[in-house]
């Protein structure tokens, strides 16, 4: 997802005026109201697949494990800064896990997907301590090198 889309679909005016401005200083392109229009539509969409096919991910994740709750974290610029993309995400989470409708908008979701602090280091952390215990187990499957883990 790029800058641009994030830009379109999150323009605060009326009549487009920073999508249109994004177009002429960018692309040397003057756009009419029509065709503002339906820029934004598009990043809309754009970004609404992004947070669908990520939350396919998760949910096929959850079913192959047969998690019915747990937290799952994201983390980078998509997740914490698209418009909407939270929320999209977590429609299309019950719509694929087929949930019943919420009670109440302060219900919470039974799989929810969090923003995860540095989840760049703590997914590092997690994979090294992983194959740390596959080595001890015996489980060498991928690995270069072996022999500097004994």
């Amino acid at each position: 997802m790029d800058v641009a889309n994030a830009m379109a679909h999150s323009d605060p005016f009326e009549n487009l005026s920073e999508t249109a401005d994004l177009f002429q200083n960018k692309l040397s392109l003057t756009c009419t109201k029509p065709e503002l229009e339906l820029i934004r539509r598009l990043a809309e969409l754009i970004g609404t697949r992004a947070a669908r096919l990520s939350a396919c991910g998760v949910a096929a994740i959850c079913k192959k494990k047969g998690y019915e709750t747990c937290h799952v974290g994201a983390d980078g610029s998509v997740f914490n800064k698209y418009p909407h993309f939270k929320a999209r995400g977590a429609v299309a989470l019950r719509e694929i896990l087929d949930w019943p409708a919420k009670k109440s908008p302060e219900e919470e979701d039974p799989i929810e997907i969090l923003a995860a602090e540095d989840g760049s280091g703590v997914g590092a952390a997690l994979i090294a301590a992983l194959t740390l215990k596959r080595v001890k187990e015996g489980n060498l499957a991928g690995i270069q090198h072996p022999e500097n883990y004994k």
